[in-house]
């Protein structure tokens, strides 16, 4: 994972299988904008209870599960799930959590378009991003 400001100045650059783990929930978690993906056949699903579902990726050799939870009206209000991440210099798994809201329709798509990245930790919650979504384009092929 190489995160750049501005493209210039580095601030993170890690590799591993943590970082791989750490990847593919990303993945899973960004499927709420783009609802198709979460029809991959990397991806497997599991109905916990009538509003949450549990979905599980396994892409070379790493496997990463998280946890969607939904509204009455089908709409997906949180993912969360174990992911690992550098805390005090140690890595360790932790709650990650992506509370989502405002729905808006994109070219025919409902999506959350509000919503914070929270570590879930025992010192308390870090809220680590938060993020509107303005606009959004779909490849229509």
């Amino acid at each position: 994972m190489l995160i750049k400001i501005l493209s210039l100045f580095t601030v993170a650059d890690s590799k591993g299988k943590e970082i791989d783990q750490g990847t593919l929930l990303r993945y899973l978690a960004e499927t709420m904008w783009f609802p198709t993906a979460a029809l991959n056949e990397y991806l497997t699903w599991e109905e916990m209870d009538q509003y949450n579902a549990k979905v599980t990726m396994i892409y070379g050799g790493i496997t990463a599960s998280g946890i969607f939870t939904f509204n009455d009206k089908g709409q997906v209000v949180n993912f969360e799930a174990e992911r690992y991440g550098e805390f005090n210099g140690e890595i360790r798994l932790e709650t990650w959590s992506i509370p989502v809201r405002n729905y808006k329709e994109f070219e025919g798509v409902r999506i959350p378009t509000k919503g914070n990245v929270t570590w879930k930790l025992d010192t308390g919650d870090f809220n680590w991003f938060n993020f509107e979504v303005t606009k959004i384009e779909y490849n229509n092929y």
